[in-house]
């Protein structure tokens, strides 16, 4: 092993360890807007809220799109388009059974859920906690830095 190879794996190694405390910050963000019931859950309703108060928006989450669904891809990039004019944060996450799980821990799954967790928004709090703060730095320094393509969040287990 060189050098060159040496650095490389430390540096993903770095950055694979600093993902995971992305992939922390985003679960904790959810699970804290669920209990504070900050959460508009389904591509449909966050569209309506983001027309309605989008200022009111702290940030947007994606699951990254695997859908074969022509309308789900349409909705993503209109709310993706919205959240870019707008400037309010917008982070891809991997999985929507992730999800599901992080709000049936909080107890915010119910008949009342949507079917549709492919866009979440999460809705401005009082004081902005260290994780919201975490996330928002890392879409800033992917935006400043024009990271291409634009990374998906592996959520814990």
């Amino acid at each position: 092993m060189t050098i060159t190879d040496l650095l490389a794996s430390k540096m993903a190694h770095k950055d694979r360890c600093y993902m995971t405390k992305i992939g922390e910050a985003v679960k904790d963000v959810v699970s804290m807007a669920a209990i504070d019931r900050r959460l508009v859950l389904g591509a449909m309703p966050s569209a309506e809220f983001l027309g309605e108060e989008a200022d009111n928006v702290a940030l947007c989450l994606l699951l990254e799109n695997k859908s074969d669904d022509v309308l789900i891809s349409i909705q993503h990039k209109l709310v993706e388009a919205y959240c870019w004019e707008n400037d309010i944060p917008l982070l891809k996450v991997d999985s929507e059974d992730k999800v599901r799980h992080i709000l049936a821990s909080k107890g915010e799954q119910n008949n009342n859920e949507p079917d549709d967790l492919s866009c979440i928004l999460v809705k401005n709090a009082d004081k902005m906690s260290s994780s919201e703060s975490m996330l928002a730095d890392f879409f800033d320094y992917i935006m400043k830095n024009e990271i291409e393509p634009f990374p998906v969040i592996t959520l814990p287990e």
